[in-house]
């Protein structure tokens, strides 16, 4: 998909991270995107060392593409600023801490399927009789992993996996939690429910995904 440079940048943004309509989880995850170079760089300083700074061309590329972007006007005030060779730097790091991690990219169907079992698990906590306290400690918790579960295509299995490390952790903090989870059946639903998103990102651990960003956001972005 190419987009068009005249289209406006911010529906651009929109059509790119799924946040039609809705300006605060537009910003949330530009936010996000944002936030990879940096955390891509640091991967890139951890697992090769001896690289020097290969990354400082498209870091600046892309940092002044954010910078300098006017949301109000056309699509080009972003897309203009990041050159050919910064796309293909981005993809050449991205193969190598891929490499590097043996990690794999779930496919979007893996995903959806285990969001909706997720979301099964939230809509039977929302409706059954529980203490409120615990129900709302329950919701915040799938709903964190419901969230991650959604930006995997830009934060990668890391986040879904702490989400669902938080949720579970918090057993050791919360008595009435933890019972809820051992001793009840919709406990035992929501436990498996943590655990099945927990283990479906084992084989995608690593930094934020950065060659789905290249090849899905940045690439597009500069075409």
């Amino acid at each position: 998909m190419r987009l068009d440079k005249q289209r406006n940048c911010r529906e651009c943004w929109e059509e790119l991270l799924d946040a039609r309509g809705n300006t605060a989880l537009l910003m949330s995850r530009l936010g996000r995107v944002m936030e990879l170079p940096r955390l891509t760089i640091s991967a890139l300083m951890a697992s090769y060392p001896n690289q020097g700074e290969t990354w400082k061309h498209w870091e600046a590329q892309v940092s002044a593409a954010f910078m300098v972007q006017n949301m109000h006007a056309e699509w080009k005030s972003f897309s203009a600023n990041i050159d050919s060779h910064s796309i293909t730097y981005l993809r050449m790091a991205a193969d190598l801490l891929n490499a590097k991690q043996q990690s794999r990219l779930l496919e979007q169907a893996e995903v959806t399927a285990i969001r909706d079992r997720v979301q099964a698990v939230l809509d039977a906590v929302l409706e059954a009789d529980l203490p409120p306290a615990l129900k709302a400690q329950l919701v915040r918790c799938i709903k964190r992993i419901i969230d991650a579960l959604d930006e995997y295509q830009i934060t990668g299995g890391v986040a879904i996996l702490e989400a669902a490390e938080a949720s579970l952790g918090h057993a050791s903090l919360d008595s009435e939690y933890k019972s809820f989870l051992q001793d009840t059946a919709l406990g035992q639903r929501v436990l498996d429910a943590i655990s099945a998103a927990a283990n479906i990102v084992t084989v995608s651990i690593g930094v934020p995904q950065l060659s789905v960003v290249v090849t899905q956001l940045l690439a597009q972005a500069a075409t």
